[in-house]
């Protein structure tokens, strides 16, 4: 009778054992694929090239890991302010699928909702595979501005705030009159432009002044004649680029283009710069 009694005890710890290890599997298995992509990628590259006469190229990475996808911006690399390191939700996870939806969908052809000069390009790398759409297809919300706010909202946040830092800095360095060589105008590949502190300007006709709020004024090399800009910086790929961007507004009422710079060197009584490859 014990010897029965013990049977039983023991063939229900075995089935009860059984039972725990068939509910782990079954729990383990619903949840190995929690992803629920419908289309599948283990790596994905979106660039965007977009602009008129002049062009900028925007890119994000999206990496899967396990139940996990990585996502960062890599052009342009600002990694250097703030890492944009970033783990999808699931919302973010179904928009991208319905990114790549449309994406299949245009990938040979689509009904433009306009033309235009503008350029709207998307190339996408899906493993192996690469999709061009180089149209103006109507992706209802999903196109490549809509994704990088709802998936970087908040590192986007972040490196606004970043930035805002450097500018200050750099703009509280930079108050005063500079003097440069007129060549400065005269863009030229691979050459390097120095501008010195000056202590008194009356006996330069050549120099800048920068001002509070990223404000810049050029005087040109010319009696009564000066141009004025907005300037900013920024760190991209580890480089610490000076962007100086004409306000249309100067005393001979021609067109004022803009500059983009790579400091060199860069302190109270210097300032080297040299042309962007």
């Amino acid at each position: 009778m014990k010897n029965e009694l013990q049977i039983k005890t023991l063939k229900k710890t075995i089935f009860t054992l059984l039972l725990i290890l068939s509910l782990n599997s079954i729990f383990a298995y619903g949840t190995s694929d929690t992803l629920q992509l419908k289309n599948e990628f283990k790596e994905l590259t979106i660039r965007y090239q977009y602009g008129d006469e002049y062009y900028t190229i925007e890119e994000m990475k999206f990496v899967k890991k396990g139940n996990k996808i990585i996502a960062t911006i890599s052009i342009p690399d600002n990694q250097l302010l703030e890492n944009s390191k970033t783990e999808l939700t699931k919302n973010d996870i179904s928009s991208i699928d319905k990114f790549l939806t449309k994406a299949y969908e245009f990938k040979d052809t689509c009904v433009e909702k306009w033309s235009s000069s503008y350029v709207n390009y998307y190339t996408l790398d899906i493993d192996e595979k690469r999709i061009k759409i180089h149209k103006f297809c109507n992706w209802e919300g999903s196109n490549f501005m809509e994704l990088k706010k709802q998936i970087f909202g908040s590192y986007l946040k972040k490196l606004e705030e970043k930035r805002k830092r450097l500018n200050i800095e750099n703009n509280e360095l930079l108050i005063g009159f500079w003097k440069y060589d007129f060549s400065i105008h005269k863009i030229e590949k691979d050459k390097v432009y120095t501008l010195t502190r000056l202590k008194n300007k009356s006996k330069e006709n050549c120099f800048l002044k920068f001002k509070e709020y990223q404000k810049l004024v050029d005087y040109y090399c010319l009696k009564n004649s000066k141009t004025k800009y907005d300037f900013r910086f920024d760190i991209v790929n580890e480089d610490l680029i000076l962007y100086i961007n004409g306000e249309n507004k100067n005393d001979r009422k021609n067109f004022v283009y803009g500059y983009v710079f790579k400091v060199l060197e860069l302190n109270e009584n210097k300032i080297k710069l040299t042309t962007m490859n």
